[in-house]
């Protein structure tokens, strides 16, 4: 099984990309939907802030229907869809949390890009570009994904 990492901002469009790759994989994959966000560095809002709850509220019950559905359509390829968040600017902390979920790949759009949830998120692209794993460009998808990964970088 293969897990794919996909930059999203909880819009159908990032749904889109993970069902482009479903739709073409060749084995089973896991899909976790995360977005990138500052680490606060004023004091007071690290000791009194929520932000690690207050995040999910960017994630949206149809959104969540939506991988419900995308999940009964590919039972047989699609094992699970998590969400998660990461918090930092630093690409070291980045592999790691890439590390720590397993990741095989990166799914994203090049056209879609990765808009930005609040005024605390990070551009996703240029920190996904760097991290070292093979890229997924959605867009580019014309045959099964994993069986042909050199063709799609």
């Amino acid at each position: 099984m293969k897990t794919v990492i996909i930059p999203s901002d909880f819009s159908i469009s990032s749904l889109q990309v993970a069902e482009t790759i479903v739709r073409n994989a060749s084995e089973e994959v896991s899909i976790l939907f995360i977005h990138l966000f500052h680490v606060a560095d004023d004091i007071q809002d690290l000791l009194f802030s929520n932000y690690r709850k207050k995040e999910y509220e960017f994630v949206s019950e149809e959104f969540r229907r939506e991988c419900e559905i995308l999940k009964e359509v590919f039972p047989s390829t699609l094992k699970s869809i998590n969400i998660e968040f990461f918090y930092g600017s630093k690409l070291a902390v980045f592999k790691n949390f890439l590390d720590y979920n397993n990741a095989d790949y990166i799914g994203y759009s090049k056209s879609y890009g990765t808009p930005k949830l609040s005024k605390s998120s990070i551009d996703a692209l240029p920190v996904i570009l760097k991290c070292g794993l093979p890229l997924i460009d959605a867009d580019r998808i014309k045959e099964s994904v994993f069986s042909n990964m050199e063709n799609l970088r």
